[in-house]
C-alpha cells in the first residue's frame, strides 16, 4: 500500500488493495486463514507468511464447508479473512459472475443471510483468543428492503464476545436502477470489511 493515510472509504482498485491496507493497520497477522478463498484476488497486492487457504469450489489448501470446520481447528489460526456469498439475487442470473461469487444457486433472502451468519459464528471458532475476525458483506437494497448485513453480523459476533475493532468501506459504482421500478432506498455503492477481535 503506498499511501501513507488509510481512510475509512476508499476507491480501492481492488480486494486485494483493501486487504494489504487492512494488514498495513496490523489486522492480519500469524498463522491466516481465507475460509472462502476463491481465487486467490484478496491477496494480489499482499500476501501473509502463512497463509492458509480453504475453498469448496476452486483449488484450495482445503475444501470444507465455511460452516462446518473441522473440530480440531477450534482457537487454531491467529486471523480468519471471511469473504461470503452476500449478493441478494435470489434467482441467480449472471451464469459465471455468479458462479464466481458463490451465488449461483437459488436461495431466499433468509437463506442467503443464515448462511453468512453461520459462516461468521464458525470463522469466529476457529479463530484464536485476541485474533482477528475480518469479514466482508455488503448492505442492499432487495426486493425493495434494506438489508444490513453489517448490524446482522456485528450482532451475532458480539454475542459471541467479539469486540468490533473498526470496518473499511470499499466504494464501487452501484448498479443502475431498474427501469420502472419506484426507487425506495439509495443505492449501496460499498461493501465493508469488518474487523472483530475474538475476546
Amino acid at each position: 500500500m503506498t499511501n501513507k493515510q488509510i481512510n475509512a472509504a476508499h476507491h480501492w482498485r481492488n480486494n486485494g488493495e483493501l486487504m494489504a491496507a487492512a494488514a498495513s493497520m496490523g489486522f492480519i497477522k500469524g498463522k491466516v486463514l481465507d475460509a472462502t478463498y476463491g481465487s486467490g484476488v484478496f491477496w494480489s497486492s499482499y500476501t501473509p507468511s502463512d497463509l492458509t487457504s480453504n475453498d469448496l469450489y476452486t483449488a484450495a489448501d482445503y475444501s470444507y464447508n465455511f460452516t462446518d470446520f473441522p473440530l480440531n481447528w477450534e482457537d487454531k489460526w491467529d486471523t480468519t479473512v471471511f469473504d461470503p456469498p452476500y449478493k441478494l439475487n435470489g434467482t441467480p442470473s449472471q451464469g459465471q459472475v455468479d458462479k464466481a461469487y458463490g451465488v449461483h444457486k437459488k436461495a431466499t433472502i433468509q437463506e442467503r443471510m443464515d448462511l453468512i451468519i453461520d459462516g461468521a459464528r464458525e470463522c469466529y471458532r476457529v479463530t484464536k483468543d485476541k485474533g482477528f475476525i475480518l469479514v466482508k458483506v455488503q448492505d442492499q437494497v432487495s426486493s425493495g428492503k434494506m438489508h444490513f448485513q453489517t448490524d446482522a453480523v456485528s450482532s451475532a459476533l458480539r454475542e459471541l464476545g467479539a469486540v468490533k475493532v473498526t470496518q473499511m468501506h470499499f466504494l464501487r459504482s452501484p448498479r443502475p436502477q431498474p427501469q420502472g421500478r419506484n426507487q425506495v432506498h439509495p443505492r449501496s455503492n460499498f461493501s465493508t470489511l469488518m474487523v472483530f477481535k475474538k475476546r
